[in-house]
């Protein structure tokens, strides 16, 4: 498999596209049920924290329908340029996602041991589950998404056509002779 993209780059480039188009869906509902699982009022829960899941599930959903158009319709090496330094924002922004729920969990985790009550302490506990599978796939985009920003900076002329990089090239050459 090492061999195959180290001939084709480009199918290095579209399987991990697609891993992180995967890593996306499945962010989604992580998202969503982080979410509903941190919007009641308990001391243990974190409103905010479900604001952050459900604006960054948009903001990876606007990038996987971002990317896709760039890579289907609009390989130049602007948008490829953008597309790979929006990947690496984005990939810093579930960076500190992950650090934020790690914390999460672990506070969620110490006042759960402090509650006596039973159902309070079950609603306790699927937040503290739901912010570390929440810090688990954020930690998982990081990697995923940093890594395809860096695979298409690697072999940007591999996925760019050669006509584009000629035609930017040469109109910039006729607007800065004239």
């Amino acid at each position: 498999m090492i061999a195959e993209y180290k001939e084709k780059p480009t199918l290095l480039v579209a399987h991990s596209w697609y891993f992180t188009l995967f890593l996306a869906f499945v962010n989604i509902i992580v998202s969503i049920s982080n979410a509903a699982s941190n919007d009641s009022a308990g001391r243990a829960t974190n409103r905010s924290g479900a604001f952050a899941a459900i604006w960054s599930m948009f903001v990876l959903m606007s990038y996987a329908v971002g990317g896709t158009w760039v890579l289907r319709c609009r390989r130049t090496p602007t948008y490829i340029g953008f597309l790979v330094g929006s990947g690496l924002m984005i990939s810093q922004m579930f960076f500190v996602l992950f650090v934020v729920y790690a914390g999460f969990a672990s506070t969620a985790r110490d006042v759960a041991d402090l509650i006596t009550d039973e159902r309070a302490k079950d609603k306790a506990m699927s937040a503290v589950s739901s912010d570390g599978w929440f810090a688990f796939f954020s930690f998982v985009n990081t990697a995923a998404i940093g890594f395809f920003a860096l695979v298409v900076t690697k072999y940007r002329y591999e996925i760019i056509p050669v006509d584009k990089i000629a035609g930017e090239g040469a109109a910039k050459a006729t607007t800065t002779s004239v």
